[in-house]
């Protein structure tokens, strides 16, 4: 559950039981979203308490703050406050006058926040400022984005990836500067042979690949190519990466499949990668450690499993997704999703062969600048889609935005995938983050 701090701020001249009352609701419609919600006793009305309380947060290791603006407060007080907690994300909310027995009232609030936010601009700091009452209005929506964002930003913080080989087929977008994305965004990434993994994997007993075998063959239609051995074959894999992520402490791993699994090893990874991410784990492909990232930042907003596409064509206004073979169970529908020998004359193995259920969908990509990263991201509607063709996974979508502006701003092939709309979570978490963002 995701545990944000909530700090309600005012003066002891102002303070009254509609003051209370309205911070108070604010609380109680954070807690029915299903938000972990760390108060102070009553509200903050001096410098000490500010501190302490600031410290306090801290210590119950919070993912974010809200600085409730209860009534007209003194910037000395609340600054003393942010000193303490301004490594976290901060969300500044305010409201503005109310109804109450007919008359229209205020409570400084509204004040209060332009007064504070002019101060929060001046000094640079980043932060979601917000701005009207706790209603279940669009102000308590925004409140839910940037507590989910904060969530994200102080998770992958601790996020720890695997990176098994390194970046396929020499793709210069997959490459990534180590420390830098360490520093800047997050994530650690820890660097893991193909040797590793396929001695593991065949140090295996067979006896221990029947429970995974038996999930696929209930999950999945079996083409009639498809052998017991390519399936001991990747029901190993599965269990080998499953270890290997127990062993390191590992949240989200990355296998270069072409060309030591693919070619060398004869088996590709999109059956084993698959498994693994519908059972919990982030996982992809082909190195990209920043396809990677993408899509630990939409599973982290939105709670789901996710994927990821190569963007392959654009034809009018729809722009088409497909892997070669990997795709989460989940995403297929439940009777159509099949299995089947790589027929493709550079691939060795068994593949995934269904397509994406339609629905609105958010596709983005973290990219690496020099010296900074973006994230370019659409959304918009999946369709009803063929596989690519005739046997490999695919999505059509049609953008909610310019198709031109997305293939102005392409950088790079791979782009995380997931369902619903997450452009308010997009938006805030790359404000925590300090980056910029390209809407399509």
């Amino acid at each position: 559950m995701i545990k944000i701090g909530f700090a309600s701020i005012g003066h002891t001249d102002y303070i009254n039981k509609a003051s209370a009352d309205i911070a108070a609701r604010a609380v109680s419609e954070l807690i029915s979203i299903g938000f972990d919600i760390y108060g102070i006793e009553g509200p903050i009305v001096d410098v000490t308490k500010a501190a302490k309380s600031g410290r306090e947060f801290i210590k119950q290791d919070v993912e974010g703050i809200i600085i409730f603006l209860e009534t007209w407060i003194e910037c000395p007080v609340t600054m003393a406050l942010i000193r303490e907690i301004e490594h976290l994300p901060i969300c500044l909310w305010g409201f503005p006058m109310f109804t109450r027995n007919g008359l229209m009232e205020s409570t400084g609030s509204f004040v209060s926040y332009a007064m504070f936010k002019g101060t929060m601009d001046r000094i640079k700091y980043r932060y979601k400022p917000v701005l009207g009452l706790p209603d279940g209005s669009e102000a308590l929506k925004q409140v839910e984005s940037f507590c989910k964002a904060a969530s994200a930003a102080e998770r992958l913080k601790r996020t720890r990836i695997g990176l098994v080989g390194y970046t396929s087929m020499s793709i210069y977008p997959g490459t990534f500067d180590h420390v830098f994305l360490r520093i800047k965004i997050g994530p650690e990434v820890e660097h893991i042979d193909a040797y590793t993994l396929i001695n593991l994997a065949e140090s295996l007993p067979e006896q221990d690949s029947m429970e995974t075998i038996g999930y696929l063959k209930k999950i999945a239609r079996m083409e009639d190519d498809v052998q017991y051995s390519d399936l001991v074959k990747v029901s190993k894999l599965y269990a080998a990466l499953k270890k290997i992520i127990e062993q390191r402490g590992l949240h989200s791993i990355n296998v270069k499949c072409q060309y030591e699994f693919s070619k060398e090893y004869g088996m590709v990874m999109c059956v084993p990668l698959s498994v693994l991410a519908e059972f919990g784990v982030v996982t992809s492909c082909e190195g990209d450690i920043l396809n990677t990232v993408s899509m630990l930042m939409l599973n982290y907003l939105s709670g789901q499993t996710v994927t990821y596409g190569d963007v392959i064509n654009l034809e009018n206004d729809l722009i088409k997704f497909s892997s070669c073979g990997f795709l989460p169970y989940s995403f297929g529908d439940k009777h159509a999703i099949e299995i089947r020998k790589c027929i493709h004359p550079g691939f060795n193995g068994i593949q995934n062969s269904f397509t994406f259920k339609p629905g609105k969908v958010t596709v983005m990509r973290l990219v690496e600048d020099q010296c900074d990263f973006h994230i370019i991201y659409l959304t918009g509607q999946g369709l009803k889609t063929e596989l690519r063709q005739g046997y490999m996974p695919a999505l059509d979508v049609r953008p909610d935005g310019d198709v031109k502006r997305f293939v102005d701003n392409i950088s790079g092939q791979h782009y995380a995938i997931c369902y619903g709309d997450l452009s308010n979570e997009i938006e805030d978490l790359s404000r925590i983050l300090g980056i910029n963002v390209i809407r399509v």
